[in-house]
């Protein structure tokens, strides 16, 4: 219903106006609101982000320990020092560690300079297996600069000084998540992207953004994970928090697992892929038998999400249509919040994000579909790729280096002659199962 009234709002307002008059208010009815903007979080400010310097290991690691998973960002200097060239051969030995721990080498990336960026993610609950793999192996120096965000950034500080003599430097969360964002945005290409499709049910294209050109500020960030948090950008180093809403991707999984009986993500995706939502949401047409032209709303405009489930038996829908209808719910809800909010701040480009989208290209157009026409297409949706490691790259630019001295870029880092962590007695090479 919030679909509704928010489209029908804006298409009646603009009722009764010629081509020029729509024209001159392309994006009034959005700056003239910003009166009415609410109280909100303080601005934050970051520093101008750069592609990192590197300590005398030539490692430098960011890391997000969640209350699930856990994801690594790992920068390796140009000039391989000793340390850094073991720790990549054996990442680029395997793409597996342990029981969890996985490679995502799709997403690696190489900067200008040639440091190139890699990405390991497993199961926050195996973190202390993963500490013990690291100490038997070998695999990094006390001279590594790490950073950590996330709730593990706290929990498992202990662990990591205490067993492999690291420095620690937490990072926070929305910091961590703005900066990774930003920088990819301005040094990492095929990062951005938009969605070109003219209906809701037309195949998808991306259109990458060129380096540099993925967001011009002020813009609306909007982090779709477990919840909604939105965050508004007033330039590259400034953001604050500005709303968001309790319906997300714990929402859908939630609700999934109680209306389809499904045990995986992957399974709840794959049902409302094949479902039908026009089955389950009554739709305008259903109410008024065509197209409600007084307040310009088109007949296949959603009046009531599940609303045929009032009127019909719940037999008569299969369990795909009931998916398809809830995924449509929760990503138009998204959508139309974000709309709101985007009247409020007038953004140029709004960006979605978050472990929802995670290879998730049909939540993504979703979106994408339900902001585009709620605007009548006046706002720029924006969407990234290597989601979820947004807050452990974030942290990896924010890591300090053990030793200031030893981090000026220009130096050579050479092979660093840093002691090595050893571990008690001669231990056999550990078997990867024992891993992380």
């Amino acid at each position: 219903l919030g679909a509704v009234l928010g489209y029908a709002y804006h298409a009646s307002s603009s009722q009764g106006k010629s081509d020029e008059d729509e024209d001159e208010d392309k994006f009034s009815s959005y700056s003239q609101t910003r009166i009415y903007r609410r109280a909100s979080a303080p601005s934050e400010c970051l520093e101008e982000l750069v592609i990192p310097s590197f300590p005398k290991s030539g490692v430098v690691i960011g890391m997000d320990i969640g209350g699930t998973l856990a994801k690594i960002a790992i920068c390796f200097s140009p000039q391989q020092t000793k340390m850094a060239s073991k720790l990549k051969a054996f990442l680029d030995s395997q793409d597996r560690y342990g029981e969890t721990g996985r490679r995502d080498k799709k997403y690696d990336f190489q900067l200008e300079d040639g440091a190139a960026v890699v990405f390991v993610k497993f199961e926050s609950s195996r973190t202390l297996d993963g500490i013990e793999l690291i100490k038997q192996n070998k695999l990094i120096s006390v001279q590594t600069s790490v950073a950590c965000t996330g709730g593990g950034a706290v929990k498992f500080n202990s662990a990591f000084q205490n067993q492999l003599r690291l420095g620690w430097h937490e990072v926070d969360e929305m910091q961590a998540l703005v900066s990774g964002i930003t920088f990819l945005i301005q040094h990492v290409p095929k990062s951005i992207f938009a969605f070109d499709h003219s209906s809701e049910d037309a195949v998808a294209t991306k259109k990458y953004l060129k380096v540099g050109e993925g967001s011009r500020y002020p813009c609306l960030l909007v982090n779709v994970g477990s919840g909604v948090s939105i965050l508004h950008l007033e330039s590259r180093t400034k953001y604050r928090r500005v709303g968001g809403s309790s319906s997300g991707g714990a929402t859908f999984f939630g609700l999934a697992k109680i209306i389809s009986e499904c045990k995986t993500w992957k399974e709840a995706l794959d049902l409302a892929r094949n479902g039908d939502s026009k089955k389950v949401d009554l739709l305008v047409g259903d109410i008024y038998g065509g197209h409600y032209t007084k307040l310009g709303l088109k007949a296949d405009t959603i009046a009531a999400y599940f609303g045929k489930l009032a009127r019909i038996d719940r037999e008569q829908v299969t369990k795909e249509d009931l998916m398809a209808a809830l995924l449509k719910l929760i990503t138009y809800t998204i959508g139309n919040t974000a709309f709101l909010y985007a009247r409020i701040y007038a953004p140029k480009d709004v960006i979605f994000t978050g472990n929802f989208l995670r290879d998730n290209d049909l939540a993504k157009s979703k979106i994408n579909f339900m902001v585009r026409r709620l605007s009548e297409g006046k706002i720029n949706t924006l969407f990234m790729e290597r989601e979820g490691y947004y807050g452990a790259l974030g942290a990896m630019l924010h890591a300090k280096h053990p030793k200031e001295e030893d981090c000026p870029r220009s130096r050579d880092s050479g092979d660093a002659k840093s002691p090595v962590l050893e571990t008690k007695g001669d231990r056999p090479e550990p078997k990867l199962e024992a891993g992380c």
